[in-house]
Order: structure tokens, then sequence, then C-alpha cells
């Protein structure tokens, strides 16, 4: 007799009942049964000495294919037990799947039991590698339909109405339970191989986008484009028109930048959906006068924005701040501007420091150190400029170390000007940050979170605190603190930090252990007492005439990598001027050289020629783009 273990098939000696162990726990074996239901099998517990163990007749090669095409039942191979090993016997040359066997088969049971159906299916998936079913389920197709994919993408659909057939009702399958599957098989095997179906236009049309398309084969753009094509012009798919108004947007091999036709298609599908992301795009198109010679349209803008700001797109509201801080189309209002950035700060700062490194806390930052620059809706103060400089620099470098979005350049750019001439004027130096009270406790409490501060004596009565955030109980880690010390020209993300004491300081703790766990503080600036709460209670204290952080000290980079040429190029609409990759090593300076625009090749002057490692460069290499050639 075989060991009783799971998956092992046995027979109930009293009836010859033919099941499999599920599980065994001492002398109690858990046995499930499919003679009667394959979809909602029968379990039962037996004593180990009312069974035997059995060995199954397995499928034979030559009944993969009749199985398939539905000759022949699961019932009729295992003599009703409806248990299939997954080997099988081989009597013949091995059976290879095709799209012409699925297709019969499909049609055999469509309309059938659920059980029938149920037991087809899941044979022919018990079995699925020894019939040489595709082990790339799913993936992309590229360069040409195959029958693979054919076979693939079915076999998929398949899978997902397999374990659908548990909810069904037991005895009626619902009318057009293989209408996808059937579809997607019979264009192909109708058209011997030429055509496919509409569905499998719709996964080709959404496995790329302007993002990754130029990286493909020609063949695959070329398929990629009429499938894209067919989806917008015949089926009015709304995603597909949006996906196609973003190539277009952007600028692709296939489909090269063109304004008019990204806004009608964002129009279109605005109008179709409602959805305020391409209110927000097309506030973009409007802004910058894209389909207007570069004259903006901010009326229209505008509107499109403040859908989007309705809708609390980033960035929609910053751009309609942009619009009042500046008096673009609207009355100039700098105090609503600056209270809309800061509402689009404040919160993408929250994402930020939770690892969000995508979102717009750059755009938002650089934006509020403007506010404090260039006195819009507040007083000049340009260490507070600084401040929100530094934030942007950083933010920026950590987005684009980890995506490439549209614009991302024109915004590291625009940081690298605002901090460049801001530190013309503010010139305060020094590694240390000073604190007469404990102002470095708004980096640790964030939004009343319990802190945790670990204390160590020095000499001369000096505290070293190394404080951090606690997670809380929904959180998988808590936040990092934004360490940011203009002075030092410092901005960094921390999970700790390190705070010194003046000398001769003191502490206490409620237990006399070296640390803190607090929620708030309250400064007694008679005694110079930080006193330090949890849930409303003394929890520590600390005596001290100040407080200090020395951030670390800047290391010169490293030059490694590459060296490549650069020339920075402006243009005297914006006034902005943008680094550029230059193979021709004769371009100097007040030459005029060709480069892509946003509405085609435009000429502009060169302003500085140089040359830099990869590790100089602010942004990766392949965000520089090169210059078409010189004028």
């Amino acid at each position: 007799m075989g060991r009783l273990e799971s998956g092992t098939y046995v027979q109930v000696i009293e009836t010859g009942r033919i099941g499999e162990v599920l599980s065994r726990e001492r002398t109690n074996v858990v046995v499930e049964f499919c003679d009667v239901s394959s979809v909602c099998p029968e379990e039962y517990t037996f004593k180990d000495h009312e069974l035997k163990v059995v060995e199954l007749p397995r499928i034979k090669t030559s009944q993969l294919g009749p199985l398939v095409r539905g000759e022949i039942t699961l019932t009729e191979i295992t003599n009703g037990t409806h248990l299939l090993p997954e080997y099988v016997e081989v009597d013949s040359k091995a059976y290879r799947i095709n799209a012409k066997d699925m297709l019969i088969g499909v049609k055999h049971y469509d309309g059938m039991p659920v059980e029938d159906v149920y037991r087809w299916l899941e044979a022919i998936m018990i079995v699925e590698e020894e019939m040489h079913f595709p082990t790339d389920v799913g993936e992309s197709i590229v360069d040409a339909v195959t029958e693979k994919d054919i076979i693939s993408y079915a076999y998929g659909e398949m899978s997902e109405l397999r374990w659908d057939l548990c909810d069904f009702d037991p005895v009626e399958l619902p009318e057009d339970a293989f209408k996808l599957i059937k579809d997607i098989l019979g264009t192909w095997v109708e058209s011997d191989g030429k055509e496919y179906s509409d569905f499998i236009k719709q996964v080709i049309a959404e496995q790329f986008d302007d993002d990754d398309i130029d990286k493909q084969s020609e063949a695959t753009q070329k398929l990629y484009k009429e499938c894209l094509d067919y989806c917008c012009d015949v089926k009015k798919d709304p995603k597909s028109i949006q996906r196609r108004g973003y190539c277009y947007y952007c600028g692709t091999k296939i489909y090269p930048n063109d304004w008019v036709k990204a806004r009608d298609a964002f129009i279109d599908y605005y109008q179709m959906t409602g959805d305020a992301s391409a209110a927000n795009t097309l506030g973009y198109i409007y802004y910058y006068g894209r389909c207007n010679g570069g004259v903006p349209e901010y009326e229209q803008a505008f509107k499109y924005f403040s859908i989007g700001h309705a809708y609390t797109y980033f960035e929609s509201t910053y751009k309609l701040a942009d619009m009042l801080a500046h008096g673009y189309g609207v009355v100039k209002d700098g105090e609503s501007a600056n209270h809309l950035y800061y509402s689009v700060d404040k919160q993408n700062y929250k994402r930020f420091i939770r690892g969000d490194f995508e979102c717009k806390f750059a755009d938002a930052a650089l934006r509020m150190g403007n506010c404090f620059k260039d006195e819009i809706g507040a007083r000049k103060d340009l260490e507070t400029a600084y401040f929100y400089y530094l934030q942007a620099d950083y933010a920026i470098r950590e987005r684009t170390k980890r995506a490439n979005h549209y614009g991302d350049t024109v915004v590291f750019n625009g940081i690298q000007k605002a901090l460049e001439e801001t530190r013309k004027e503010y010139t305060e130096t020094g590694r240390t940050e000073k604190f007469i009270y404990p102002g470095w406790t708004k980096w640790t409490l964030i939004k009343h979170r319990r802190c945790k501060l670990t204390i160590k004596e020095l000499s001369n009565g000096v505290l070293a605190i190394d404080a951090k955030p606690m997670k809380r109980r929904d959180e998988n880690e808590a936040p990092q603190m934004l360490i940011t010390i203009p002075r030092a020209d410092y901005c960094e993300l921390k999970k700790k930090v390190r705070i010194k004491t003046a000398p001769n300081s003191r502490y206490g703790t409620l237990d006399e252990k070296p640390e803190i766990i607090f929620d708030s503080v309250e400064y007694d600036w008679g005694e110079r007492k930080t006193i330090f709460y949890l849930y409303d209670e003394i929890a520590g204290e600390i005596c001290t005439d100040y407080y200090t952080l020395t951030v670390p000290a800047k290391k010169k980079p490293e030059l490694s990598g590459d060296v490549h040429h650069f020339i920075s190029v402006l243009f005297e609409e914006s006034g902005r001027c943008y680094d550029y990759l230059c193979d021709d090593p004769s371009v100097k300076v007040d030459d005029i050289v060709i480069v892509k625009g946003y509405d085609g090749e435009k000429p502009v002057k060169v302003v500085a020629v140089s040359d830099k490692y990869e590790s100089e460069l602010g942004l990766p290499l392949e965000k520089y783009k090169k210059i078409i050639r010189k004028a």
C-alpha cells in the first residue's frame, strides 16, 4: 500500500469511489471527489484504514487533440473520476496545440452545461505543457501577429473563464461566455491567419505609449500604428484616442509632433469621457499657444486649468496660479497665486517624504521659492526662497532618476537658474544651524506623529540626540525628514537626524532610560527647557541654552563617465537657456544652430560651450537633446 499523502489518488474500500487526498492529520485523511461535480467537488474525512492507494489511467498523446476538439471527454478518459494525472502516456507523436483545434472545441462546448465546460477547461490546463501551449501568455505582441499570440490570448481568456465558472449557475452557461474566445480564434482561423480580432488590435494598441514606442522595431511600430489608428478611427475607443493624442503631443517617429492633432484628440477624449486629465493637457496647449503660432490663448487655458484644478490636478492648480501671479488673461492677484502654490507644495511635500518621488513637489517648491524671491503674495525673503529652491533641486533630481516625464528638462533648467540667481544675493554660509528653541522638531513632528529621541552624553555636558519619526500601525515605514539648511547649501531626505546641545545640558526621562518618545513639545523660555509630551502627559525634559545641527561637508563630485560636448542656446521668445549635446566641435559662442523646438526646427543662438563628464550632468544623459545642425 502506498503512502496516503497530499496529491495521492485513493479508493474508498467500502464504496469503490475514487478521489484525491487533500490533507492528512494522523489517521484522519481528507479526500476530495470530483465524480459528481468538478465545479463544486465534495470533501469527506476517512480513517486511513478505510482507503487504499490506486493508480489512475493517464491520458495518451493520441487523445490530446481529440480532447481539445471535444471529440473525447474527461469523463471517458478518467472512467468517470474526472481526476487526471499531469503525466501523459506517449503512444503517438507529440501533439501541438493550434488555433483551429481550439476553435472547434470552443464551438463544441459553447452552450453546454457548466460542469462539461469546466471539466474540458480543467483537463486542458492540467496537461497544457504536454500540448506545448505558449509559456509567455499575455506578453507583448511584436513585429507581427502570429498564431502563437492568438493561442496565448485565447488561452488567457479560457483560464479566466475557468475561474468564473465557479460563480455561475451549475446548469446554465451564460450565452456570451465564449463570445470573446470565439472572436479571437475565429477571426484568425477563418481568414487563414490574415486577420486578427478587434480584441487583439486593442491589446496591441495598449501595449505601448509615447514614452516607449520609439524603442521598438520598425515592424512593431508599424503594427502598433495600424492597430491604434483602427481603434481610434473605426472603433472610436476613448483610451486609444487619448493615447494617440499623447503621441502627437510628445512627438514620436510614427506620430511626429502635431499640436493641432493633439489638441483635437484631447478635445474628443474629454467630450467622450469628461476625464479632467484631458482638460489639464488642453490647458497647457492653450497656455503656450501651441496651435496659435506661439501666441497664448489664455481664455481657453484658464477654462481648462479651472476644470483640472476642480478635479485636484496639481499641474492645473499651479498653472492657474501662474496666470494669477503674472496677470495672464486675468486680474493679477499675487495672494491668490501664493495660496494655490502653497496648497500644491504642502500636499506634494507629504507625498515626497513618503517616497512618491514622481509627484509634483519639484514644480511646487520652485514656485514657492519664486514667491519669496519675486514677492508674489509674500515679502521678499531670499533665505526662504533659497530654502524652497534647494528642495526643488533635490526633488527634480530624485524624479529624473526614476522617470522620464515630459517637460522635466525645462523644470530642471528653471530650478538651476533660480538657484544661481539667488546665490548671488543670498551669501550666508556655514554647515551648522543653531536653534535657541527646539525648532528642529518641525522635521520630526510630521502631523503630530510619535517621535523617538535617543540621547547620548558627550564631554562637557553636551548631549547628542538622535531623533527620528516613528511609523504608525497602518504604515510599513515612517516618512523621512527633508532636512533643508540654506546656509549650508544642503537638502536631503533622512530617516533620522543628529542634534547636539550646548555644553552643561541635562535631561530627564520617566524611566531613566536615555530615550524619549513624544508627540508634542513645549518650550519654557525662562528656564531654557524643552518639555516633551506623549498623549498630553510629560514624557521627558531637556535643559540647554541651544541646539545645533551640523550637516555633512559637501563633497566635490568625482569625475567619471564619458566626456560630452555641450552648448547652451538661448530661446529669445522666452528668454530661457537650454543645454544641448553637440557633435560638431566647430560650433562656438554667438553661432546660430538649428534645434528641434515645439513647432519644428528652430534657429537659436549659442551662448556657451562646454565639455562635461557624465557625473557632472544634472540630468540623465538620455534626457539631453542634440542639435540638428549648424545654421
